[in-house]
């Protein structure tokens, strides 16, 4: 008799994820993920037809996973300024790992999973930027700033600012606010 398993999808996911964290892309390969997770090889690509498929979807559910700790702090009541150094902080961790996970050769040797990796990537980078002008025009709407440039470009200004703080740490976050501050 065979075994039900609850949520498979979610199984071959987790494990998935287990397998890179801890053992590296070399060791990752669908029998290897199909022996940890206890599901036939035929099952696990039912779900997934490829590895880069599923390496994909990971990399789509780690952005996930950050969106919502960062939906924490834009439903919070602190004022701007706390809001955006939170989002700094998280938007460090979450950058510095996934440089360490995913940014790995040997994980974008096939063009294709490159191109929908980046894909997937300018989708949650305008979610970001989206989240950035919720916070922004909240405190305008609240007359706690003005916005002298459009409130869009102002986000994205404020996000490629962090990604490029955290590359590249020459200019520490307090330096940034204030210019904010003058901007705002």
């Amino acid at each position: 008799m065979s075994r039900i398993i609850e949520n498979p999808e979610q199984l071959i996911l987790s494990k998935a994820k287990e397998i890179l964290y801890n053992e590296g892309y070399t060791k990752f390969s669908m029998r290897n993920l199909s022996a940890k997770c206890g599901i036939a090889l035929g099952t696990i690509y039912n779900y997934y037809s490829t590895k880069e498929e599923l390496i994909i979807e990971m990399m789509t559910d780690y952005w996930k996973e950050n969106f919502y700790v960062l939906e924490d702090i834009l439903d919070s009541d602190d004022i701007l300024y706390i809001k955006l150094n939170e989002i700094f902080n998280k938007l460090s961790i979450f950058i510095k790992t996934f440089k360490e996970v995913w940014l790995k050769p040997e994980l974008y040797e096939n063009p294709d999973c490159i191109k929908k990796s980046l894909e997937k990537q300018n989708v949650y980078i305008k979610k970001l930027v989206i989240m950035i002008e919720k916070i922004l025009l909240k405190e305008a709407e609240n007359n706690k700033i003005k916005l002298r440039l459009d409130s869009y470009e102002t986000s994205k200004f404020v996000l490629m600012n962090f990604i490029t703080m955290v590359q590249m740490p020459l200019f520490k976050y307090s330096s940034f606010e204030m210019i904010l501050k003058e901007l705002l």
